[in-house]
Order: structure tokens, then sequence, then C-alpha cells
């Protein structure tokens, strides 16, 4: 009994650590995402990915719309970048 109960709760934990599955975002957003950052380069294609599975769509245009009112980047889109510089620079 302890036994599985320990084997799911860790299964709980390891499933908490890894990416969920992406948020749902308009063509559009990815249309204008790849005028950008080309689909066929590595780092645009996981940073993408990154982006759509840390925030909603709705949070992604807000911060958008900051960027170009403030100047001030989301860190979660940082922190997307770069990681994927990180994990497929060339």
């Amino acid at each position: 009994m302890r036994l599985g109960l320990i084997i799911v709760l860790g299964s709980i934990a390891l499933a908490a650590c890894g990416q969920g599955a992406p948020n749902a975002y308009p063509q559009e957003a990815r249309t204008h995402f790849e005028s950008t950052c080309p689909p066929e380069s590595e780092v645009c294609v996981c940073t993408w990915e990154r982006i759509t599975r840390a925030m909603p769509y709705e949070e992604y245009e807000a911060a958008l719309a900051r960027m170009r009112e403030r100047g001030l980047m989301d860190p979660r889109v940082t922190r997307a970048r770069g990681w994927c510089l990180e994990h497929h620079e060339s």
C-alpha cells in the first residue's frame, strides 16, 4: 500500500516538472511570430513551443503590447528564448 502511494506521488511530482500541453493560439499569432523568427530556425521553433506552453494566448498578446508600449519583455518570453538559444546554438 505504501509503495503504491509513493509511486503515485512520485509520478505526479515528475509530471509536474515536465512541460504541459501547449495553450491554444490562433494561426495568425504563429504567422506573426514567424515573420520575425523563421520556422527554419530550430531556435525559433523551440521558442514558439516554449512560449505556447508557458503562457496562454491572452497573456502573450498583453506581453507583446507591453513590449511595444514600454519596451518591457515578459520574463517568460525571455526565459523561453534564452533556453532555446542555449540548447540549439550552432
